[in-house]
């Protein structure tokens, strides 16, 4: 009851809903249901180049012939792609990680990409995390990349189990935002977004778009707009730069599944488009295998505090200025609320950790490189996804779940708890989901009477409908078929949510 009660108070706040979700689904590529296979053929010198200790921060392309195999295709590129190292600290491990560029050597894009990532996933014993916390952020109706496994061969070896991350380049803006020409930027370690003239830092803020013209007033404005503008202003004006719904989002998928390597807590890892189509500052979330309780720098991510993530004592304008602004705190627990309700739980998680455990253990059992960096095993695998591995990996997926989801619960219920006088009352709804035409209610309790049913939409804003009274329950008409969303009906002191589809 507490947590329908808060998402009537957050509702009667007016705040918009950002349900929308920008992403695509899975395709040809992006299937994440199987298992597929790259093979990587190139000369034995430049393979053994490629891999050499001296060699680990080339940022040098060498050629390569290039075959993708899943359950719907098997193709051989007929051109040569360009195959290098990726990653920062993960250069260093045996198990390496690769970009491959379809068009490094005048070749075409393949499927429609124009390079893959091909991530080792060194830290992370079960192989999943990142796959799940990007699909968490896009889940939530982030921006956010897809993500598929396949086993590597590269001269007939194979090299391992890989995670194959979308490239976020103007393909993911035209994809996500319906326009591909505005500035995309990649912000590395120290991306505070404070206003000290760090975006014009060209190597702490990639720019991956319009290099040529480097125009950065509208990321200049939005510094502005975000550290400068006045409190009583604040709301109005940073709704005209930043897509505000958005960094929400972001802030409370972030502060789930413990990703502590990004912007809130490390200034890390962020993408920031300049969307042409709306105007606004669009976040985008990026590498995410430091989430679901990983640890590298002694912290219980699990039970962190929801309202205080951010690394306290730093700078960290884009959390302070928006998380102090009333309805967008509000905006922020309720999207907090949705997560747990229909993402971030047990009965949607559980499921997909049993099932890529059964997925991946064959790949993973052949995988001479997973045991080279941290001493993994097949042991380690398997126990992964139930209790601890090693220090870095203090949590096994299902009992990190277990224990953040039952801190939000609790501060959540603590947070706002004051608002309303709760009661023993209880309204029940028959069909809950409903088509949008109509509702049977019962109910149960003194406090369901007496003052009559109002009904409200998502904005707060009150439903017109029609009663018509049994001798147990109530049918509810609704003057007009009501649109997809979240509803709260109230009777008396009592209050409860449905659905409609």
């Amino acid at each position: 009851m507490i947590r329908n009660q808060l998402l009537l108070i957050i509702f009667l706040l007016g705040i918009k809903s950002y349900a929308q979700n920008v992403n695509p689904g899975d395709d040809i590529i992006y299937n994440p249901q199987e298992v597929a296979v790259i093979e990587i053929t190139m000369p034995a010198s430049d393979k053994t180049f490629l891999l050499a200790d001296e060699n680990i921060y080339s940022e040098e392309y060498l050629p390569a012939t290039f075959r993708f195999k899943n359950s719907s295709i098997d193709t051989t590129l007929a051109h040569q792609v360009g195959v290098r190292l990726r990653g920062n600290t993960s250069r260093g491990h045996p198990k390496k990680s690769f970009k491959i560029k379809f068009k490094e050597y005048d070749g075409s894009k393949f499927y429609g990409y124009k390079k893959f990532n091909l991530k080792a996933e060194n830290n992370d014993p079960s192989h999943i995390r990142e796959m799940l916390a990007l699909e968490t952020f896009r889940l939530a109706g982030m921006p956010a990349a897809r993500a598929h496994h396949t086993k590597v061969f590269m001269n007939g070896e194979y090299m391992g189990l890989y995670l194959n991350v979308e490239q976020i380049d103007d393909e993911f803006a035209l994809t996500r935002f319906g326009n591909d020409t505005g500035n995309l930027y990649k912000c590395h370690w120290g991306s505070t977004l404070e206003d000290d003239g760090q975006i014009y830092d060209e190597v702490l803020y990639e720019l991956e778009t319009n290099k040529d013209a480097n125009d950065r007033s509208i990321l200049a404005n939005f510094v502005s707009v975000l550290n400068h503008t006045p409190d009583e202003d604040f709301k109005t004006e940073i709704e005209k730069v930043l897509h505000v719904g958005t960094a929400i989002k972001y802030f409370a998928v972030e502060a789930l599944i413990g990703h502590w390597d990004g912007y809130s807590y490390l200034k890390n890892n962020l993408y920031i488009y300049e969307n042409p189509e709306t105007g606004l500052i669009e976040i985008i979330p990026y590498d995410v295998d430091n989430t679901f309780g990983i640890d590298w720098i002694g912290r219980d991510w699990a039970a962190r505090d929801l309202a205080d993530w951010a690394k306290h004592g730093k700078p960290r304008p884009l959390n302070t200025r928006l998380l102090t602004v009333e309805e967008y705190r509000a905006l922020y627990f309720t999207e907090l609320n949705n997560l747990l309700d229909n993402i971030f739980n047990e009965s949607a998680l559980f499921p997909k950790f049993d099932f890529y455990e059964g997925l991946l253990t064959s790949a993973i059992a052949e995988d001479t490189y997973y045991p080279l960096t941290f001493g993994f095993s097949m042991k380690d695998f398997f126990d992964s996804h139930d209790k601890k591995v090693t220090s870095h990996a203090p949590y096994g997926l299902k009992p990190y779940v277990i224990a953040r989801t039952g801190y939000a619960l609790q501060q959540i219920t603590s947070t706002y708890s004051g608002f309303l006088a709760f009661t023993d009352s209880q309204i029940h709804i028959y069909p809950n989901p409903s088509d949008g035409r109509y509702i049977h209610v019962s109910a149960t309790g003194d406090d369901c009477a007496g003052t009559g049913i109002t009904i409200y939409n998502s904005a707060g804003q009150p439903v017109v409908f029609q009663t018509e009274k049994s001798l147990i329950r109530e049918k509810i008409s609704f003057t007009q078929k009501l649109p997809a969303g979240i509803y709260v009906i109230s009777m008396g002191n009592a209050r409860e949510k449905f659905l409609v589809k």
